[in-house]
């Protein structure tokens, strides 16, 4: 948000809290308090702010294909299929198969799918119920696990 947004909405707001204030020291009834404060002008400022919120939040961007990595695959091999595939084949088929453009079509993947936070092993069911709680902290890198539990038992530490 900008910084004029940001000053517009706290213009809003603080004209909110300023009404409010104002019609509870005029000490009046409930149903005039409401009407005053459903057609306050703050109130449709409020509302158009939530309405771009809203419109916003429908506009964000999102992956067409949640499976890129999986159709380059398919166009690779319906290319190398080709008996004499033409110059602009043979160049798709390169840039395909790049590392560079895999991991991109693997990054768009992972962000299709809201896959952000590695799967972790779950934990043994055998574990006392007496026991005192303990945090478990498992680092892991390109889903491997930097240390394996079952070589270590925190007596070794």
């Amino acid at each position: 948000m900008t910084q004029v947004m940001e000053d517009a909405v706290s213009e809003v707001l603080s004209s909110v809290v300023d009404d409010v204030n104002h019609a509870i020291s005029r000490n009046i009834g409930g149903a005039e308090l409401l009407h005053e404060l459903l057609s306050a002008p703050w109130l449709r400022a409020l509302l158009q702010i939530y309405e771009c919120l809203v419109e916003f939040e429908r506009s964000t961007p999102t992956p067409i294909l949640p499976y890129a990595s999986g159709l380059s695959h398919e166009i690779m091999s319906a290319i190398q299929k080709v008996h004499r595939p033409s110059a602009e084949a043979r160049e798709l088929y390169s840039l395909l198969s790049s590392p560079h453009i895999q991991a991109l079509l693997s990054s768009q993947d992972s962000v299709a799918q809201s896959d952000y936070d590695p799967v972790l092993p779950p934990l043994p069911d055998d574990m006392p119920e007496d026991e005192e709680a303990m945090r478990v902290i498992c680092l892991v890198k390109n889903n491997q696990p930097l240390v394996r539990r079952h070589l270590f038992s925190i007596s070794h530490f």
